[in-house]
This record gives structure tokens, sequence and C-alpha cells, in this order.
């Protein structure tokens, strides 16, 4: 099933509406191997990611419509974190054009700070986007003003299809070593 339209849709909205839907130099590990200590793993059917422990995996129903995975982290009824997985992200089945659709849903609201070539385990294509935004403090997205970091990482699973891993938080809920430790999980998998 491809997502050719749907996903700009998805992922498009302004800043309050990023932070609601949501995902390096290690490139992770592979999905047999030990869980970092501190961490947890959300595994959908091609792709992995390691995450804090305290996240909360989202059943299907609770998370967006187009995302095979998602964690969230949730403190005082405020989402203050996000990491998602949209697998079969566009019909391109290259990493780089799907990055830079990726790219496009961020552009009127962030800042972007990178866009460049990200070694993901299993994948040979890796993308990542980094930016940041001010949270506009509406719904139960974190409160107004506060810095938003996000981190987009596309590339083709062992199908040939593209993903998006989008992990989007606040600065004060994941420090950059800890961003940067789930960025870099993001691994490619056997379909079981």
């Amino acid at each position: 099933m491809t997502r050719p339209t749907a996903t700009r849709a998805w992922a498009t909205g302004g800043a309050a509406v990023a932070m609601l839907l949501l995902a390096g130099c290690g490139g992770g590990g592979a999905a047999d191997e030990p869980v970092p200590q501190g961490y947890e793993r959300l595994k959908t059917p091609h792709v992995t990611v390691d995450f804090p422990q305290g996240w909360k995996v989202q059943s299907e129903a609770e998370r967006p419509e187009l995302a095979d995975g998602a964690v969230v982290l949730e403190q005082g009824g405020r989402q203050l974190g996000k990491i998602a997985v949209v697998l079969e992200y566009d019909d391109t089945r290259d990493a780089e054009k799907a990055a830079a659709s990726a790219l496009g849903d961020h552009e009127l609201q962030a800042q972007i700070k990178g866009f460049k070539d990200f070694p993901v385990g299993g994948a040979d294509d890796g993308q990542r986007i980094d930016y940041a935004f001010k949270s506009t403090g509406s719904g139960t997205t974190p409160p107004q003003g506060e810095l938003v970091n996000g981190v987009d990482v596309v590339a083709t699973d062992k199908r040939g299809e593209t993903f998006l891993v989008r992990i989007n938080a606040a600065a004060s809920a994941l420090s950059a070593d800890e961003l940067e430790k789930v960025a870099e999980s993001v691994q490619v998998i056997e379909s079981e």
C-alpha cells in the first residue's frame, strides 16, 4: 500500500500538529542486540527504534492513522514527546526524495538545522533532517513557547519501500544526547 499524498497531509499543519503526529554515527544495532539500559524498543514489521523508559507505546487506536508504531511521553496532561514510525512513507522508493518530502513538512513552521546523509542500520541510503520549533501550547502539546527539537530519519527498508521515523520532543523532556541515541537506534529489520 502506498501513501503518496496522504503522508504530507498527515505530517503538515503547523508545529502543534507536528507535535501531535509525529521519530548517525552508529546507525543502530541489529534488532536482536540487547536494548541499552534505560531504553525500550519499538518494533514494527520492518523498522525498530529505541526510546527512553517512561514513554508509552500507543495502541493502533491511539496513534496517528498513518503511523505503524508510536510512543509518547506524557506529563501533566501534556504530550512532551512523540516518536512515530511510518512504513511505506511515500511511493518514490527513493530515500532522498522521500526526505525532501519530509523536509517540506517542516519548512514553514520550523527552523531547519540540517539535512544530510545518515547511516541507518540495515539500509544504505539513510537521510536525516534536524529541526526545531516553538510549541504553540494548544491542546496537549508542550507549554506555549517551549522549544521542541525534532529529527526525521528516512531510508528504505529491505523491500525497497521508504519509511520515516519522526522524533519530536520538548527540550526539557529529552536531552540532545538522548535525542541522538534515539535517532542512531533506527534499524531496518527483516520482516517476520
